[in-house]
């Protein structure tokens, strides 16, 4: 439970920190994401040799190998498409789009992963991803632009990667599958973007070391959460992300808040309580 508690803070956080380096402080994406990611990499590879293991018997297996590089191809995918819509969008408009993923992410691991499904979980994870998504839906939020259609994509993406993520950790452990990933998709977008040294000195360093900090965390912890508690509970606790960014939107980014936002953060934690409470008792 820890575990995915400082998944959800740490992500809902992260968020934050994002749009204000990527929005606020006008970092291009050219520099934005590979340096994030080469941080992402460097703070995970800190803790790689003592808490990593990889079991190469299993790893190295076909389909194994299949998945990792699926991984990695839809990781780099979503991450460019999100992070193009929180530039342009404001957080709010962002966060709705996002919040259909724990709607996608919780069915497909109830088709993939019959061992973890719990009727009553299952329902609550339902009702807290639907609570926050009514709540924060309005008129103009329907009418989808190009952004918006690449972040559903994004959102499509990121499910189907929590699925291939949670079969890998049978071969990997969570923080070397973190470091795997982080360090293929690091060097893969600065190949890409060829960042300038020049221009990432000029940008705010500390503020993509604060985001790929906090990121790494937010991962980290979510992969230990999908292995230990599984797909559907992990996701259902990620619902309190919502809570998290709207109150820093309100607080820094002075973006308004609706009264049935906080109605629907009540059912939320309701709905997570709860279900902590079901999933201590099995």
């Amino acid at each position: 439970m820890i575990s995915a508690l400082i998944s959800a803070v740490a992500a809902g956080g992260g968020l934050i920190i994002d749009k204000i380096t990527l929005s606020r402080r006008s970092v291009p994406l050219s520099i934005f994401i590979p340096v994030v990611f080469t941080f992402l990499f460097a703070f995970t590879a800190v803790f790689t040799p003592l808490y990593g293991f990889i079991d190469w018997n299993t790893a190295l297996l076909p389909n194994n190998v299949f998945l990792a590089l699926l991984m990695v191809v839809i990781a780099i995918a979503w991450n460019v498409l999100a992070y193009q819509s929180l530039q342009r969008e404001t957080v709010h408009q962002h966060e709705v789009i996002l919040m259909t993923g724990p709607i996608v992410t919780i069915g497909l691991a109830a088709l993939f992963f019959r061992e973890e499904f719990n009727l009553m979980i299952f329902i609550l994870g339902l009702v807290a991803s639907s609570a926050m998504l009514i709540a924060r839906t309005e008129r103009h939020h329907l009418k989808l632009d190009k952004i918006a259609y690449n972040l559903f994509l994004a959102v499509i993406l990121m499910s189907i990667e929590s699925i291939i993520i949670r079969e890998l950790l049978y071969s990997y452990s969570p923080i070397s599958l973190y470091a795997v990933r982080t360090f293929i998709l690091a060097g893969f977008f600065l190949l890409y973007y060829r960042p300038k040294i020049s221009e990432i000195g000029q940008s705010p360093l500390w503020l993509l070391g604060i985001s790929g900090a906090v990121g790494a965390l937010s991962m980290i912890t979510r992969f230990y959460a999908f292995g230990s508690l599984g797909v559907i509970f992990t996701t259902l606790v990620s619902t309190l992300v919502p809570i998290i960014v709207f109150i820093g939107s309100w607080e820094i980014l002075h973006e308004r808040i609706r009264p049935r936002v906080i109605v629907a953060s009540l059912v939320i934690l309701i709905c997570v309580t709860v279900a902590t409470v079901l999933t201590n008792q099995l």
